[in-house]
Formats: C-alpha cells, structure tokens, sequence
C-alpha cells in the first residue's frame, strides 16, 4: 500500500516536472516572441501567431498594416524615408476588423508617429466582429492565459526545433524579409494564369453591404484616427494589376467596390492626421503585369515605390471628385485589357 502510494506521488510529481520543463523550453526559445524579441532568427511563418509578439516587444513608432498587399513592403524603406523606425503586421486574407483589432493593442503599448494602412475594399465589406485568426491569449496581459502557449504543442515539438535550427542567422533584415514570398514568379504569364475570363455579368447593387463598410470605417479606421491625432495615418488603396479590375468588372462587383473606396474618403478625409492615396489607377504599376505574381500581388519594387511615393505626396486624394475620376481610369484600363487579352 505505502509502495502505491509513493508510485502515485512520484508520477504526480514526474508528471507536474516534465510540464514545468515543456513551459520552460518555450518560455526561453520563445518562437513567438510573446515574452520578448528573440536573438534567434524567428520563422515568421504565421502572421496571426507572430504579430502579437511584434507589436508588443519590438522597438519601433511606425507600422504597416493591412493583408497580404503589404507583406512585399520593406520597413526600411519607410525608415529612410520618414524618419522613423517601422514594423509590418500584415494579416493574409483579414478584414478590417482585424486592422482595427491590431491597431487598438499597438497603441496600448506605443505611441505611433505614423501607421501605413493598405486599404482593401473587400475588406471594408468584411464582418464587423470578425476575429477570426486572432488569438487573445497572444495579445492580452492575463499571464493565466499564457499556458495555452507555454504547453502548447505543437509550438514546443514543431515550432522551437524548427526556431533552433536558425541559431547564428543573420538578424540584420528580419524586419524586411519577413513574410515575404518566396517561392513565386513575378511574370505576365503568371498574372494570365490567375485569370478567369469570362464574359461582362449585371453590375450588382453599389449599395451592397453599405452598412457593414461604414460600420467597419466608423468602428475600426475612424476611431483610431480620432482617438490618435498625434499618429498620421497613411492610408491607401492598393495597385491590384489591371487584371484583377478586368475580373472584377467583368463579374459585376466594381460599383461595390469603388462604393466602399469612395465611403472611406467620405468619412475619412475631413481628419488633419490623415493622408489618402489612391494607387489603384497608376497605369505604369498596374499594367506592368510583368511586377505581379498573380491579378493581386505586386513585387517588392512597387511597395517601394508606394512608400516613396507617399512621401512625396505623390498620388494622394484631397477630394471625392478624385478618387473618382481613378475610377474612370481604371475601367478604361479593363477595356484595353479585354482588348488586348480576350
């Protein structure tokens, strides 16, 4: 009996050890850098498991925030340029909602001087309270909520060995070259392939979800923007390629969009600490198809040449009027595009 009972005790205790040490290789390794910014090259490979870390250890007063549309942008480009010391926090495929999401925990731990948002309008159409892909336990302060990191899985028998291995790796670019893509082609081929032709459909009501956009302006750009006049907020619509508009048009869905671009400047515009810019219709970007890997994604050189762009004050939108007349130019674009590739 007293044999059992020590059994009993000792395979607690062994049990209780072996959960102290599994917390502890996590807590020290560190792949998310929950705790702080790690020595060891991370793996920057999930933007939803990451960016908490980022935000909260890191050294900066500048972001970029937005979808996979800015994952190809290079912090150190906007340093150059602006003066400041930056991260990108992009959520592949997010709405707004988790923009707003991020930006109200960044300024809970810093004072930014600027935030670069790349503003989608399928984005903007997004749900409200999507919270989707972000994970609280990563982002809040309750230090109970860290077990489920520090005995997680998966972080401790895939993601630290996998973290190990990148011991003396150059740190000098991580804030560059994370999430950028790597394993693609930038070409016109590339671009046609990711193209689905089809014939011109209805245009659907431009009104389409008008409640849900402003919504999600009022809730999640907008208030940041009033709450933080002391931050400029560089807002703009990104250059999907021309491609990408003729898809768009051709299913009838570019009055909802460029309704939901033009509720941005409507809302937006009046505020001193705002900047929008509008890209959408830069025909040397957007025709260049040769620059994109698919209808969407450009190449590092046009995240590049926004950001200097956007220092220059070149393409900025001042009036709705504006932002409209891109739109004439964009469905302009579509018609050579149709002609040229149908």
């Amino acid at each position: 009996m007293k044999n059992a009972k020590k059994w009993v005790i000792a395979s607690i205790f062994l049990f209780y050890l072996l959960l102290i040490t599994c917390a502890l290789v996590t807590f020290f390794v560190d792949p998310f850098e929950h705790y702080r910014e790690s020595s060891i090259l991370p793996l920057y490979d999930q933007e939803s498991y990451n960016n908490p870390g980022i935000a909260r250890n890191y050294d900066y007063n500048a972001a970029i925030l937005g979808t996979s549309m800015v994952e190809m942008s290079m912090p150190s480009v906007v340093d150059q340029l602006f003066s400041v010391s930056t991260v990108k926090l992009p959520m592949r495929g997010s709405h707004t909602a988790q923009m707003g999401w991020q930006l109200s925990h960044i300024f809970k731990k810093q004072d930014l001087k600027m935030a670069v948002l790349a503003i989608d309008a399928y984005s903007l159409q997004g749900p409200v309270d999507d919270m989707e892909e972000i994970y609280d336990y990563l982002w809040n302060d309750d230090l109970m909520d860290d077990v489920y990191y520090l005995l997680n899985r998966d972080v401790l028998l895939v993601k630290v060995p996998a973290m190990l291995k990148n011991r003396g790796k150059s740190l000098s670019s991580k804030r560059d070259e994370m999430y950028m893509w790597t394993d693609v082609v930038f070409s016109e081929q590339s671009v046609l392939n990711s193209v689905k032709f089809s014939a011109q459909q209805t245009p659907m009501n431009p009104l389409y979800r008008e409640e849900r956009t402003i919504e999600n302006i009022t809730r999640h750009l907008e208030s940041a923007v009033r709450d933080h006049p002391e931050t400029t907020f560089y807002l703009y619509f990104p250059p999907y390629s021309v491609a990408y508009w003729y898809q768009v048009v051709r299913g009838g869905l570019y009055t909802q969009q460029f309704h939901s671009r033009e509720l941005v400047a409507e809302k937006l515009l009046s505020y001193d600490n705002v900047r929008l810019f509008d890209y959408s219709s830069c025909l040397s970007w957007i025709q260049n198809l040769d620059e994109y890997f698919d209808f969407s994604h450009h190449s590092t050189k046009i995240s590049n040449e926004i950001m200097k762009a956007m220092s220059e004050d070149d393409g900025r939108i001042r009036t709705l009027s504006e932002l409209k007349e891109n739109e004439e130019v964009i469905i302009q674009a579509v018609k050579e595009f149709a002609e040229k590739y149908e």
